[in-house]
């Protein structure tokens, strides 16, 4: 990526210039299932792959003014059924993207990572949460992870998804983003491991066992986004007041962090999981067309970036 994408209406405007790609949508039974696809196919080079049964998928994009042309509908009838095909395009190489639709994420990422569904690339899987911070100045762009996928990740699954969170962040064109490593504390506190794991990792990065990015940590949320903060606390640092990653001590930490951007500060959101062979979609059923639409729009600029670095 020559021109670094600072924000959602620029992310839209390069997916927007990219060849073609293929979206498996997994059982789409929703109106804001059948707008994003109706929308994406507006704005988006893609076409959409839908599982499901088709008098559903057919009345729903006819509902939001589409035409059902447009997609080629995989007859389902169960959300099983539907999944298992949609694995079966992406190992074949028939599809660039799978999306979730009504089908619960444990169900679908326990297929994805069986042994032979093909998907595996013997990376750890994570899901990286974006959103754009109004405070920032230039580079909108902050992400969380891993609030979908890692229930408690121990140093070096950390380590890895620092890894994931900067493959995303490169594949926008931040050449070396800030990682903060959250904690309580900016203090290094031997009761409490985040802290200890934050100090590791960012020694890590120190002597090049963590590349692409400046990694520094214990921070505590305010320290990491906030540099009139930063200042208070007197804290030295590259990182602290303008990190553009987030890596949270544990699932329950980044998860509610990143809903709290949502239903708080009714932000906008995206979000992409890598480390398979295709990027995976899991936006929330309750998610609205639009987030569903930028988590397609950062798809396509992770297949085109996964495919380019491979």
């Amino acid at each position: 990526m020559k021109t670094p994408i600072h924000t959602f209406d620029q992310l839209m405007t390069v997916a927007a210039d990219l060849p073609e790609k293929k979206v498996a949508v997994i059982f789409a039974n929703n109106a804001e299932s059948f707008k994003a696809i109706v929308e994406a196919q507006e704005k988006l080079n893609i076409h959409c792959i839908v599982s499901g049964k088709r008098e559903i998928i057919e009345n729903g994009i006819a509902e939001q003014n589409g035409n059902p042309e447009r997609v080629t509908i995989v007859e389902s009838g169960q959300p099983v059924d539907a999944l298992r095909a949609a694995i079966d395009l992406a190992r074949k190489g028939e599809v660039d993207i799978l999306l979730k639709g009504s089908v619960d994420t444990s169900t679908m990422m326990k297929e994805v990572l069986k042994d032979d569904s093909g998907l595996k690339t013997g990376r750890l899987l994570s899901d990286i949460f974006l959103l754009e911070y109004p405070q920032y100045k230039e580079n909108k762009f902050v992400m969380i992870t891993d609030g979908g996928m890692t229930l408690a990740p121990d140093l070096m699954n950390k380590a890895e998804l620092i890894r994931n969170a900067v493959d995303v962040a490169h594949a926008l064109g931040i050449e070396n983003p800030k990682v903060a490593i959250l904690s309580a504390t900016e203090f290094v506190t031997p009761k409490l491991q985040s802290t200890i794991d934050a100090a590791a990792l960012t020694k890590m990065n120190e002597r090049g066992q963590i590349t692409g990015c400046v990694v520094d940590g214990p921070l505590a949320l305010d320290n990491a986004i906030s540099e009139e903060a930063a200042r208070e606390k007197g804290l030295k640092s590259l990182v602290a007041g303008n990190a553009q990653i987030l890596i949270a001590s544990n699932i329950e930490a980044a998860n509610s962090l990143a809903k709290s951007t949502t239903y708080f500060g009714n932000i906008r959101l995206a979000h992409v999981i890598i480390g398979s062979r295709v990027p995976i979609l899991i936006p929330s059923r309750s998610d609205k067309s639009d987030a569903k639409v930028l988590s397609i729009a950062l798809g396509m600029v992770m297949s085109e970036f996964m495919k380019r670095t491979d």
